[in-house]
């Protein structure tokens, strides 16, 4: 299986020159894998979304879907490594044996999110 992400950055205002640049790679996967789900993020308790038992390293894919409140995304043994704002999405690896738990912050949020296994 082929999964093709590709990121696309415009910023004509922040800096003297203009950046404008797409990246697109074709990356082999695997499974297990889960398909576009949504769930609903808590503060009451971490939510696992791929358990750190699961050998093999994955590409994860979220966007919380909340226009007010942030999620925090962190490791299954609480190591936090992003904050996902409102309407804000992210992409990238899960190292092998991590895992990953998604919390929210001050209210409950959707969080929609996707995991392939790295083939």
């Amino acid at each position: 299986m082929a999964l093709v992400p590709t990121l696309s950055i415009v910023d004509s205002t922040t800096f003297s020159d203009e950046i404008n640049f797409s990246v697109t790679d074709s990356l082999t996967t695997g499974t297990p894998s889960q398909g576009l789900t949504k769930a609903t993020i808590t503060t009451a308790d971490n939510q696992e979304l791929v358990d750190e038992a699961t050998s093999g390293v994955f590409y994860f894919y979220a966007k919380n879907t909340d226009s007010t409140n942030f999620v925090v995304l962190q490791t299954t043994a609480s190591v936090q490594f992003a904050r996902l704002g409102p309407l804000e999405w992210c992409f990238f690896p899960i190292n092998d044996g991590a895992g990953l738990e998604a919390r929210a912050d001050t209210a409950s949020c959707v969080l929609e999110y996707a995991y392939w296994k790295k083939g």
